[in-house]
């Protein structure tokens, strides 16, 4: 099933209804129930965590067994009208296994790499 998990993203009603058209269910998570893998987060486990282990400086908009054709269709509405997402991700075999925590460090770095 598609779904798209959403963590302190700003504009979620928005992204929601874009992804409401595409029939693409949306969950808005909230990080103090983030505990375990991001496999445990998709899979609906609610583990509470402390606040201080995850950084909230962005959101993260994590996209899971969404086709192809969809997700070029919701980033192109994400990117139109300018929403405030923070970091985009797609679920794999090896980020599914990483915390909540780890993946939020891990786009960081990407982000501080690839910046021009």
């Amino acid at each position: 099933m598609e779904k798209v998990i959403l963590f302190n993203v700003k504009d979620a009603k928005k992204i929601n209804k874009i992804a409401s058209q595409m029939k693409i269910k949306v969950y808005e998570t909230n990080p103090m129930e983030c505990g375990g893998t991001l496999q445990d987060i998709v899979d609906g486990k609610k583990i509470e965590t402390a606040l201080s282990t995850i950084p909230l400086s962005k959101g993260l908009m994590l996209m899971c067994d969404v086709t192809q054709k969809h997700m070029d269709r919701l980033l192109f509405a994400v990117k139109h009208d300018n929403l405030d997402v923070g970091y985009k991700a797609i679920l794999t075999k090896t980020n599914a296994k990483w915390s909540l925590a780890q993946m939020l460090v891990h786009m960081e770095i990407e982000e501080k790499n690839c910046s021009f």
